[in-house]
């Protein structure tokens, strides 16, 4: 799996500059955040009342969609990866369980032919 070359270190400093500036804006942990993210024959979306990534292959150029993901746990990270098949299956919803409340979620989508790295979005930031 390629996975964002982002140490930890990064991703812990990017996540709690995005709960700080929430912070500074009227946002607390409660205040979950949703987004989708778009890209060339792809999209990706995060419920954070779900806690699920929905992922669409809007093309059909024999390329697979992804959403990776990590979120900061302290001293685990869960770290996982949502996406279509090959085969046709054009959505795919992955639920990503026992994420407790106001964590930050870090993921981007992503679309694939086999191992090859077709084009990759922007890194998204949301809450659980």
């Amino acid at each position: 799996m390629a996975v964002s070359k982002t140490t930890r270190a990064r991703t812990v400093a990017l996540t709690t500059s995005l709960l700080l500036a929430g912070g500074m804006y009227g946002a607390t942990s409660a205040q979950a955040l949703d987004g989708c993210s778009t890209i060339s024959g792809a999209s990706g979306c995060w419920s954070s009342s779900r806690d699920a990534f929905t992922v669409r292959d809007t093309a059909v150029d024999g390329a697979t969609v992804r959403v990776e993901y990590r979120v900061d746990l302290g001293a685990e990270d869960v770290v996982g990866r949502c996406a279509t098949r090959a085969d046709g299956v054009v959505t795919q919803t992955c639920a990503v369980s026992g994420l407790p409340e106001g964590k930050a979620v870090v993921w981007s989508v992503s679309t694939w032919k086999g191992s090859v790295l077709v084009q990759r979005g922007p890194t998204q930031y949301h809450t659980s």
